[in-house]
């Protein structure tokens, strides 16, 4: 019997009904057929955020990975929410390398679906689930390294640590647990390097990746809430300066504000990679952002093309509003949410006081966010950046491999702090219509690029932590 609110898991209560059958095949087809099975196995796990429900995840990860005699925990730290870390023991010539994927997923309205969104359907070759992009597919190709490197007897120079976490969709909770000395945190600190999600690989009509993107750094949330009040009153008789008019004024500001355009190095190093596959202006904007910025063409080109100007400025998105409650009564209070993502390096409080300029109304109140995560960055001369670039390389040879920073937020903003490297990585292919159904409707990849990656990403993990040859001595 298990008991009180924070508890780890012995046995898989339910791994009757989760388990999955594996292949034993060792070829790469039997690989890319176990992978589309276990997607579409997990994609019918519902795990949406809230409630979560991630234990159910959990479970079907802890069956699979104790039939393969790999150790793994479940920690339930609340009802139904958990966390789950195996761990592939390696020699400890090299610090770890931790495979981290989340196990939520944000609701789904079935209304708007053409198919059950946790059906895992398989249909024209494509793969449909709430998850299947952000980032149950990526979590399925992180299993199937660790569980192929035990299947094939590598020899590690590395621990290989698989950590699945609950809550990445709402507040972190999970990571924040797993890396809490009642968690997990003396198992992850000593890891060197970390894959996540993040990375963005977009492909052009032929099926063919433009460039590979490895998530390096990433912009961090600061979201603002306006509050404003006023005199309430009769819908038929106007208030000039009644709560909901100050607070679509004070909007009005903050739309019509443009925020400073700065170039940071990564960034930089991005542009310069797609700069050979532009055409135009663009090419000599992208080699020289900063060149391009004093210039007010290429400036007010640049902060119009949304994908360019969200790598290059702090942001504000007005994406919640509220006020009043019947047509005819002018309510007293107004309140508006402001989704504001601020680029590495950047000074919250320094940009409080910019807002307070722009909107210039001391009866509109600015409530800044309860914890700021300050956004960071990891380098890219490592070992795991240039295995990346190498297994690239050679399945899709002069496809460049650039640093990508990310505009949302991934768990790596808790687990930099703690020395370890942190790239958002994935080898997955999709087009631009099949990424804008992350958090949409129809949710959906393709079963090719989960058959191609599955391999892929195997290579990337083996490379990093496989052991190496010893050095030759020479014999006098």
């Amino acid at each position: 019997m298990l008991s009180g609110p924070m508890r780890f898991l012995a046995v898989p209560l339910l791994a009757a009904a989760l388990v999955a059958s594996p292949v034993r095949g060792q070829d790469a087809a039997s690989w890319d057929d176990l992978a589309v099975r276990l997607l579409r196995q997990y994609l019918q796990i519902d795990t949406t955020n809230p409630p979560g429900n991630e234990l159910k995840a959990a479970l079907f990860y802890k069956s699979l990975l104790e039939r393969e005699g790999i150790p793994v925990v479940v920690d339930e730290f609340a009802p139904g929410r958990a966390n789950l870390l195996a761990t592939l023991k390696g020699n400890g010539t090299r610090r770890p390398l931790i495979l981290a994927n989340h196990m939520d997923v944000v609701p789904a309205d079935a209304s708007r679906w053409s198919v059950a969104p946790f059906s895992g359907l398989r249909k024209d070759g494509l793969v449909y689930g709430r998850g299947s992009e952000d980032m149950k597919t990526e979590g399925i190709l992180q299993l199937l390294s660790v569980v192929r490197l035990k299947r094939e007897g590598t020899s590690l120079d590395r621990d290989v640590l698989f950590l699945a976490t609950a809550d990445e969709e709402a507040d972190f909770a999970g990571a924040l647990r797993a890396i809490n000395p009642e968690g997990w945190l003396d198992r992850l600190k000593d890891a060197e390097f970390l894959m996540t999600e993040g990375g963005e690989n977009l492909a052009d009509a032929s099926g063919r990746p433009s460039y590979f993107g490895v998530e390096t750094a990433e912009k961090g949330p600061f979201w603002l809430k306006l509050r404003t009040a006023g005199t309430p009153g009769h819908g038929s008789r106007p208030i000039t300066d009644s709560a909901p008019n100050r607070l679509v004024r004070a909007l009005e500001r903050v739309r019509l504000h443009k925020t400073e355009m700065k170039v940071l190095p990564s960034v930089q190093t991005f542009f310069q990679d797609q700069a050979s596959r532009v055409s135009g202006p663009r090419a000599a904007w992208y080699r020289d952002l900063r060149a391009a910025l004093a210039d007010p063409v290429a400036a007010r080109t640049l902060y119009d093309d949304r994908e360019v100007s969200a790598l290059l400025r702090n942001t504000i998105s007005i994406t919640v509003l509220r006020a009043g409650y019947k047509t005819n009564v002018i309510p007293g209070t107004a309140e508006a949410e402001l989704d504001v993502r601020l680029l590495p390096g950047e000074d919250p409080q320094a940009f409080l006081a910019e807002m307070r300029t722009v909107i210039e109304d001391p009866s509109v109140e600015i409530v800044p966010p309860l914890v700021f995560r300050t956004p960071n960055q990891s380098p890219a001369d490592t070992e795991l950046f240039r295995a990346i670039q190498s297994v690239l390389g050679r399945h899709f040879p002069g496809v460049p491999v650039t640093t990508k920073m990310l505009t949302g937020a991934t768990e790596s903003v808790l687990y930099r702090p703690l020395g370890i490297v942190c790239y958002g990585f994935t080898p997955l292919l999709t087009t631009a219509e099949e990424t804008s159904t992350a958090h949409g409707d129809d949710e959906r990849i393709t079963e090719a690029t989960v058959r191609r990656s599955t391999g892929v990403f195997y290579e990337v993990v083996r490379e990093v932590v496989a052991q190496r040859p010893a050095a030759a001595t020479s014999v006098r």
